[in-house]
């Protein structure tokens, strides 16, 4: 993934890195608000969180007999259920409904999964234009890039950057003034995509969740492209992971308390979209035709893994607004579809450990990520594990495992143990300034290289401790 060469280009770029020290603080404190605004409803943040993950749980317990009954219950109201491996049969699959409907453009709603099989290549290639309709996913769809963040696609481009791409891909000169004008870029926007809307013969929708008692596809957006995407075409089809069931309506309403505080920090989503069938007599609008394509993609392998609790994710994006690593580098420094720490721990685990070896090293270790999970994913814990893979794997650099074994076995001599450590804090000491820090370190200039390294007092812990208990 090169994620340590793109790290070093992203942290260098201005640009990138005012967009994204605007953003985090609004993510932040956002979300603050909407969790703090749970105790005005008589609810406990902590006490949701353990429903959320006993229900994300119980369904990757049984997690087979769930979707047996979403597909059945799905089919009962009129839809096709479809199955995929991967992202490449994904492709093929809407392909193939697309040429059996006559379809030569397809509007999409905001999806993760559509961003993994690479369908708009797919579709493209096909002759059948794809066109993606979340403001965030147009931007970075005119611009030829993909998507930053889960949430917020856009987020490391600066307005002036958006209005630069319209004025380019719209034939529109842009005005002379002070600032960017946001509503005049969005009312631009959707003029353009309004007439795709009423154009496409099909739509291209991911799911949040997809409710097994009632064959239901839950759709969560803030901005009516989903309603038109899902109810405007004649052809409806859902792309979404296997994942995503959850068993009963109520499920998903416990669920709701979370999701869209701990993404946005509303307490409700401006759509929530509950998706059945098909089209009926007396609708008004709907699909003719409705497809689930539910895929695999790598997930069924982490069921039973020691990596199933990432199955529990619920793409909320809070992990990735917490990180301090994310918003030092912004999403594409870690060279996939999800960024953040929920991408260090995915990526690996779909694309392959021995393809992403420096994602799981891109991290803290605050567990910042772990404290704002709604599902209590332990991310830190999960990219420890993955490193210890590396490992035992044989996949890191020698250098570095020949490092980690002699440490090892230093650290099982305790006396030996003491005295390298009390010869190695004197070295650093010696290599001090006045003010007890080490500008450059020679051994290790990474550490280095953007902060000084304080030695403290010059004494080993056990040192310091037995002083301590004499006095």
């Amino acid at each position: 993934m090169h994620f340590q060469a793109r790290a070093g280009d992203k942290v260098r770029n201005p640009v990138l890195q005012r967009a994204l020290q605007k953003a985090k603080p609004l993510f932040v404190g956002k979300r603050a608000k909407g969790i703090a605004a749970l105790a005005e409803d008589g609810l406990d943040f902590e006490t949701l969180r353990i429903a959320c993950e006993d229900i994300r749980n119980r369904t990757l317990a049984d997690l087979d007999v769930w979707l047996d009954i979403f597909e059945q219950r799905a089919m009962a109201s009129g839809a096709e259920v479809l199955w995929a491996r991967d992202g490449e049969e994904v492709g093929r699959l809407v392909v193939d409904i697309a040429r059996r409907h006559g379809v030569t453009e397809a509007t999409k709603s905001k999806s993760m999964l559509s961003e993994e099989a690479h369908l708009n290549e797919a579709l493209a290639e096909a002759g059948i234009r794809p066109v993606e309709t979340d403001l965030g996913e147009y931007i970075v769809q005119l611009a030829g890039e993909t998507p930053s963040h889960i949430i917020a696609p856009a987020v490391h481009k600066t307005i002036e950057e958006v209005e630069a791409l319209f004025a380019k891909e719209h034939g529109r000169p842009i005005e002379m003034r002070t600032s960017a004008d946001i509503p005049d870029m969005t009312r631009e926007a959707r003029k353009v995509l309004r007439q795709h809307f009423l154009s496409a013969e099909m739509g291209i929708s991911g799911a949040n969740f997809l409710i097994a008692e009632t064959g239901t596809a839950a759709l969560v957006t803030n901005e009516g492209n989903g309603r038109m995407v899902t109810t405007l075409p004649k052809v409806h089809v859902v792309v979404t992971g296997i994942e995503k069931v959850v068993p009963t309506l109520e499920d998903f309403a416990t669920l709701m308390r979370l999701l869209p505080r701990s993404a946005t920090g509303q307490s409700i989503s401006n759509y929530v979209s509950l998706l059945t069938g098909t089209k009926r007599d007396g609708d008004h609008d709907g699909p003719e035709k409705t497809v689930f394509i539910l895929v695999d993609n790598g997930r069924a392998n982490l069921l039973g893994s020691a990596y199933q609790d990432m199955l529990r994710c619920i793409r909320c994006g809070a992990c990735m607004n917490h990180c301090p690593v994310y918003f030092s580098l912004g999403g594409h420094a870690y060279g996939w579809v999800y960024p953040g720490p929920m991408g260090s721990v995915l990526t690996p685990l779909y694309t392959g450990i021995e393809n992403a070896l420096d994602l799981p090293h891109a991290t803290t270790g605050c567990n910042q990520c772990g404290s704002v999970c709604p599902v209590r994913i332990p991310l830190p814990k999960l990219m420890h594990r993955l490193r210890e893979e590396q490992v035992e794997r044989g996949l890191r650099p020698w250098s570095e495992r020949l490092a980690l074994k002699a440490w090892a076995w230093v650290a099982g001599h305790p006396a030996l143990y003491r005295w390298a450590t009390r010869r190695a804090i004197r070295y650093l000491n010696w290599l001090a300034d006045d003010a007890g820090r080490i500008r450059i370190f020679g051994l290790a200039p990474g550490w280095t290289a953007g902060r000084d390294l304080s030695v403290g007092s010059g004494r080993t812990f056990h040192e310091l401790y037995k002083a301590r208990k004499r006095a």
